[in-house]
């Protein structure tokens, strides 16, 4: 399925040579801007696809240019930095091997189509007290962007929402679908905010505070609201790189 029906693409900006998740999902395809391209190749050689400049300038506007120029039907969208995938089995984590990655990324696309969502990914919480056996997947809990299945999408990424665009992203599905897929018994490890390079060069609290007042104005304070276990403070001392979101839809 992988490159007939599935095209898996890693968005990668300023990271030659720091591509993590090329080592762990080594069937995938790294997308870059033009002007990046020639330093992409001698690292990684025909598995970079390029695309023009003016298409790229953010995470939205790459995302936007992935899906638009997917070979195939059905899109995996992932960062570059994940360094495992992996899951919660009798008490213990499992992390998995490529062979695993391909079969998880398959099934997941087979499960979402069964299901009629046009969208689906993983647990972002590795934490084992946060993963209810009982509730391996949920139909209306957000899937956020380091990881994330597009089956025919129709709808495309707001440049506007900046870096909160993985959230509103997600909200338009479920406006638009009423549901998505996550499996919670999956999940990632990432250099999140960490690594030289990425979407982090370009992040500044100026940029994320007008991102969390364009989520709220466009979503209403009831749906969005910043927030989260980690990330940086803004003046009021709440958390602006993380964000918790509650949608007025009875469900899991």
């Amino acid at each position: 399925m992988i490159d007939t029906v599935i095209h898996v693409a890693i968005r990668s900006y300023k990271r030659a040579g720091l591509v993590k998740t090329i080592e762990i999902v080594p069937f995938a395809w790294i997308w870059v801007c033009e002007s990046e391209e020639a330093e992409y190749r001698e690292w990684y050689g025909d598995r970079v696809v390029a695309v023009p400049d003016e298409e790229d300038g953010g995470l939205a506007r790459k995302n936007n240019a992935i899906l638009d120029r997917s070979p195939c039907e059905w899109t995996m969208i992932l960062d570059d930095d994940i360094t495992r995938i992996g899951y919660w089995e009798a008490g213990g984590r499992v992390w998995m091997d490529a062979d695993q990655i391909e079969g998880l990324i398959e099934n997941g696309f087979i499960m979402a189509d069964d299901l009629g969502v046009k969208m689906w990914g993983i647990n972002q919480n590795r934490d084992e007290l946060l993963y209810n056996t009982y509730c391996p997947i949920n139909l209306l809990s957000p899937i956020l962007g380091p990881f994330t299945g597009h089956l025919k999408p129709e709808l495309r990424y707001d440049d506007l929402a900046d870096g909160k665009d993985d959230y509103d992203y997600w909200l338009q599905n479920i406006q638009k679908h009423h549901k998505t897929l996550r499996l919670n018994r999956y999940h990632y490890d990432h250099g999140h905010g960490s690594n030289r390079g990425g979407f982090v060069s370009m992040r500044t609290m100026s940029r994320e505070i007008a991102a969390v007042q364009y989520m709220r104005k466009k979503w209403g304070d009831a749906v969005f609201k910043e927030g989260g276990s980690a990330g940086g403070k803004s003046s009021t001392g709440k958390n602006i790189l993380n964000s918790r979101i509650r949608i007025p839809i009875k469900g899991c």
